[in-house]
């Protein structure tokens, strides 16, 4: 495959069609006229490859051929396997990481990695409390009786996996328990938080984070526009994820912002039964004095309180009682997926989400991540202020001609609502002079997404169909071989839209010209 070129002005973006995951590669002019190459993510889940030899040392190798070995910026939007764990890919026959002979420029990163920011700090605990809880879920359900593969216990595994990376979820519980092992006075959030980073997704991150001459560059959206190097006039907008933990957990699309009504039926009360330590760290729906802690039960601190539990919840040797019916370890116990989605979805609104304005025309590229409702909702008030004229949020989406679609394509990852609504929503973007240029990019694989263990609907049936009115038939879809023309789009019309396709991907580009 020949070098990825930058065009005379805008930009070329090659969406690759490793699987069920996200790896844009994007190709700028520099001023000197040599090509800025910028990586946003690179990953995608375990088997979803859409076609099984196209895999991701394939792509890297792909990516290593266009760039000429060299990457002027590699961007991350937030640690999920489908987004990163291509950073930790190994070579097959070497054995050592598929990235080691491309030279990386920097490392850009959101606000929540930065381990200097007492918030993002936060954030990561909460993490990692959650994480540990579903690793004990786990452990209680084995205990319980549920095999391997039970659907509880199937499910849930998958999920653990997606946040800690391929087959990482065993590793994380060796780990976990050689820690306490020889740090027995560490607190256990500390003991968790050494364990969780060893593992891949982590990895994938700190191999990064060494193959960098400084340190990375955390964008915020409070900031200034972000600079590419050595590109003039060029502008990276991060409009998320937002500095509010309210919006960081506002997770489901609320009435006309659904594409289709959705229910959140995640419980934490799974947390507060699988967390360390008693009622006062432990999240509970209620207040912490009416709670106890089961292990001070179990451990005899009150014999009336333990007496009162074995002879009425099966504690300890009574399951066979009359009461043992009362007991309900099995059933918090099968919530454990309810509250891996929930982290799942948690972590994809902390997703960096960047708009990249070109200098001529002004258009804009928006890469969403998997940002969900809360990082939508707090675009709507960004305001920067740019050679003395002010950038609005709603003025960069009213310009966007490139949308990489959120989360596949999944109905919390893209909002509903109109034009004049006074959130950011789908009808924002390309709602100008702009609007005829549209084009969407989605990262999916849908037969495998619909596949009976994990019915999900990537992309939405909804989403896709606005997006093909929206953007006249101009969506790439990486599981679809080919773009076709819709019926009603005159083959004029067509022949302007130009594209390239290949079995390891599709490449655009958008001209900083007038159309």
């Amino acid at each position: 495959m020949p070098r990825m070129q930058a065009p005379e002005s805008g930009v070329t973006v090659r969406m690759y069609r490793q699987g069920h995951g996200d790896c844009f590669l994007l190709a700028m002019r520099k001023t000197d006229g040599s090509a800025c190459y910028v990586l946003i993510d690179c990953g995608l889940w375990t088997n979803s490859e859409i076609k099984p030899e196209q895999t991701i040392d394939k792509v890297i190798a792909d990516i290593a051929e266009a760039t000429g070995n060299r990457l002027d910026v590699v961007l991350v939007t937030h640690e999920h396997m489908d987004h990163v764990n291509g950073f930790a890919a190994k070579d097959p026959a070497t054995r050592k990481p598929c990235f080691d002979p491309i030279e990386i420029g920097a490392l850009w990163l959101a606000w929540t990695e930065d381990g200097e920011d007492p918030f993002a700090n936060s954030l990561r605990e909460r993490f990692h409390d959650t994480l540990l809880a579903l690793m004990g879920a786990d452990e209680r359900l084995e205990r319980a009786g549920f095999g391997v593969h039970s659907p509880n216990r199937t499910m849930l595994r998958d999920l653990l996996s997606f946040e800690t990376g391929e087959d990482a979820a065993d590793e994380l519980r060796e780990r976990l328990k050689e820690i306490r092992r020889r740090h027995p006075a560490l607190s256990a959030r500390r003991q968790g938080a050494l364990a969780i980073e060893g593992i891949t997704n982590k990895r994938a991150i700190k191999y990064l984070r060494g193959r960098i001459a400084g340190d990375p560059v955390f964008l915020r959206p409070d900031h200034d526009p972000y600079r590419l190097p050595g590109v003039e006039g060029v502008r990276v907008y991060a409009l998320g994820p937002p500095r509010d933990v309210e919006l960081l957990l506002s997770l489901e699309p609320q009435g006309e912002e659904e594409f289709r009504l959705s229910t959140d039926g995640a419980t934490l009360s799974l947390l507060a039964a699988t967390l360390d330590g008693g009622p006062e760290n432990a999240s509970r729906s209620f207040d912490p004095r009416f709670g106890i802690s089961r292990k001070d039960v179990e451990r005899g601190h009150d014999a009336f309180l333990k007496a009162f539990f074995a002879d009425h919840y099966g504690v300890k040797g009574k399951r066979g009682s009359a009461e043992a019916w009362r007991q309900i370890d099995n059933d918090w116990l099968e919530s454990a997926e309810t509250l891996a989605l929930r982290l799942n979805d948690e972590v994809n609104n902390t997703s960096l989400v960047i708009a990249i304005e070109l200098p001529g025309t002004g258009k804009v590229l928006l890469f969403t991540g998997d940002a969900q409702r809360g990082n939508w909702i707090s675009w709507a008030p960004l305001r920067w202020t740019i050679d003395g004229r002010l950038i609005t949020a709603r003025d960069l989406l009213s310009r966007t001609v490139l949308y990489k679609v959120g989360h596949h394509g999944s109905h919390n990852a893209t909002l509903d609502g109109s034009v004049g609504a006074d959130y950011a929503n789908l009808s924002w973007l390309a709602s100008n002079a702009v609007q005829d240029e549209f084009v969407a990019m989605i990262p999916a694989n849908t037969p495998w997404a619909a596949h009976k263990d994990r019915p999900w609907e990537h992309p939405l049936r909804f989403i896709e169909e606005r997006l093909m009115q929206k953007a006249r038939g101009r969506v790439f879809r990486s599981d679809v071989d080919h773009v076709a023309k819709p019926d009603d789009i005159s083959a004029d019309e067509w022949q302007k839209f130009k594209w390239i396709e290949t079995d390891l991907f599709f490449e655009y580009t958008v001209a900083d010209s007038p159309a």
